[in-house]
């Protein structure tokens, strides 16, 4: 037995530095047949550790694939959420801080079934139960177990987990669990990089490299994707750069978020987030996910129910590396406000969302987490702002500490602000009642917890889910809704906001002023909406003692579309708009000058 370990360890050595000079090596699928066939830790280590050193030479890999060498590799994968003792982050917030300690987890949900002497069939105890039932003796390791994600009942010396994870729990080895995933995961990005999706010409290849289609396969992703809940900075960031390789110009990417890939993405709060960055900016907006929402970019981001909106355009529009920058920083711009508090508010809003896939991960690692919409996560400093094409408004119209702020396409924000403002007074009561809601997810408690929401949501979409049940689609998105509706504990006001009308109006006042040049070319769209307003201000007794008083900024606005755009003055006159100004300003001159106006000249005075 040293002596194989012995040999193994100078075979790699000698892969590690001469693998080109060496060249193939012909008995590839021997070694894989050891290895998964090997039943002591050194042994594995020792093994995984030639075969990543062997497959540095180009030769090795075709044959290694042939071979079905990946398979043993992925059984071996999830072994690092076994590795319950390795020393955490100090800053990380993560779904363990939330559910308890890693052994408690392993104890909390019963998964494992077993057979006993006379092959019946027992109930289902925890992963801690079977270790005890094994200390007892009450099974052994060629007693049946079964549980998610096995293919069939298996002897328990067979279960890769059971294997590693009891039988072996005890027994010296070279490498840690997580060193034992972090290697396959080298190994993994290694062979995608031996088989890239494109062509030296550029153009994607299809069907796509048989070793991405394997590792992207349903069977597989989502452990890969799972390896993330161990918040491990080196398997993390293995498996983001990994996930990478997979996901470009891959067909299967718009169902990558039913994976958990973005909830758990961002629940990483370690500081080497440019993998991160970079996998969010490559799938976020290829996803199969729509929300309703004026912006295309929010639209079409399934971060959009997670990160604030002008994060997203942020990411969209300058790229995986300054994001990265704004992800780790504190910012309070017009176009980013984010911090630390706020990213590990979202960490805890979707560590309550995920808290009931936890403990069953810890207990069966081969658990595959299934899909659940989170309700968009609303953050408290961004309660006041305005977000408007890329733009928070009420720092934008901070001019004394945003004077010049750039703006990459003015009148595209000036149609948004049109278009926004426009809404905002069309605002309608929601028809949605929380009876009707309660009734279509069939729940008959009348204050049901976010847990029991969340059940009867996953029971239902379950039956009408479009994938599962073709004839559903109709009956799902009415579970969907009624599920966010409840879920979300946001009351929307059906009134229009005027603080956010103020800051519609003022914001397209600055874009007449500071690009002048650029507005001048258009005539201005807005004088149905902005007389309407000035008119219901006028005829309001307390016009100029109002908290936010329109009118200041609607007289403002009128001014600096004639001023700018000389195209504006007779569509102002036509609309009636000069005369209504003119009484304004009269009224205006009632309440500041009353003596002036309503006083007769003495004699004296004449």
């Amino acid at each position: 037995f040293n002596m194989k370990n012995q040999c193994l360890h100078g075979m790699s050595l000698l892969y590690k530095h001469y693998a080109e000079e060496i060249g193939q090596f012909n008995d590839i699928e021997f070694m894989v047949k050891m290895l998964e066939h090997a039943t002591h830790p050194t042994f594995r280590d020792r093994m995984l550790m030639f075969l990543c050193s062997l497959l540095g030479a180009r030769l090795n890999v075709k044959p290694f694939i042939d071979c079905n060498g990946v398979k043993p590799l992925v059984d071996l994968l999830t072994l690092a959420h076994l590795h319950i003792d390795r020393p955490q982050i100090h800053s990380a917030t993560n779904a363990i801080e939330f559910t308890g300690s890693p052994i408690d987890l392993q104890d909390q949900e019963k998964e494992w079934h077993y057979t006993d002497k006379k092959g019946e069939k027992q109930p289902p105890v925890s992963y801690t139960g079977v270790r005890k039932l094994l200390d007892e003796g009450v099974i052994t390791p060629n007693t049946k177990v079964w549980a998610q994600g096995l293919g069939g009942w298996k002897d328990l010396k067979d279960v890769p987990q059971l294997k590693w994870g009891i039988l072996a729990k005890d027994m010296p080895s070279v490498m840690t669990l997580s060193e034992v995933t972090s290697t396959i995961l080298d190994i993994f990005q290694l062979l995608c990089a031996y088989y890239p999706s494109r062509d030296p010409d550029g153009s994607v290849m299809q069907p796509l490299p048989r070793v991405k289609r394997y590792l992207s396969d349903p069977s597989v992703l989502p452990h890969i994707v799972q390896l993330l809940l161990t918040f491990d900075p080196t398997i993390c960031s293995r498996v983001h750069t990994l996930l990478y390789l997979l996901m470009e110009d891959n067909p299967l990417v718009p169902r990558f978020f039913l994976t958990g890939a973005f909830f758990f993405s961002l629940m990483y709060m370690a500081s080497d987030v440019l993998p991160l960055c970079r996998l969010l900016h490559l799938a976020h907006r290829k996803q199969s996910f729509r929300i309703d929402h004026d912006n295309e970019i929010i639209r079409h981001s399934v971060l959009s129910v997670l990160l604030p909106p002008a994060l997203v355009c942020y990411m969209t529009n300058h790229g995986p590396i300054k994001f990265a920058g704004v992800f780790l920083g504190e910012y309070e711009t017009p176009e980013a406000i984010w911090g630390k508090d706020m990213r590990r508010y979202l960490v805890e809003k979707i560590a309550a969302h995920i808290a009931d896939f936890t403990p069953r991960l810890m207990g069966n690692v081969r658990a595959v987490y299934q899909y659940c919409p989170i309700v968009g996560v609303e953050y408290e400093t961004l309660q006041n702002e305005l977000f408007c094409s890329q733009y928070y408004l009420k720092h934008f119209c901070d001019e004394l500490r945003y004077p010049d702020w750039p703006v990459a396409d003015p009148v595209a924000l000036m149609r948004d602000c049109l278009n926004a403002w426009k809404l905002e007074l069309e605002k309608e009561p929601c028809k949605l009642s929380k009876e009707s809601c309660l009734e279509e997810l069939e729940l008959k408690e009348p204050n049901p917890t976010q847990q029991q929401i969340r059940k009867a949501y996953f029971k239902l979409a379950a039956v009408y889910h479009p994938d599962k049940n073709p004839n559903g689609r109709e009956r799902f998105e009415a579970i969907q809704t009624a599920y966010e509706f409840l879920a979300s504990q946001k009351v929307q006001s059906d009134a229009p906001d005027p603080v956010r009308i103020a800051l519609l109006i003022k914001t397209q006042a600055i874009l007449f002023k500071r690009f002048s040049e650029e507005m001048s070319k258009y005539k201005y769209a807005g004088y149905g909406l902005l007389l309407k307003l000035i008119h219901l201000e006028y005829v309001d007794p307390d016009m100029l003692h109002k908290t936010p008083c329109l009118m200041d900024p609607a007289v403002e606005l009128a001014y600096y579309t004639v001023h700018n755009a000389p195209l504006n003055a007779d569509e102002l006159l036509q609309e009636g708009g000069i005369d209504l100004i003119h009484e304004v300003m009269n009224k205006c001159f009632e309440q500041l000058l009353p003596c002036l106006l309503y006083t007769s000249p003495s004699p004296r005075d004449s």
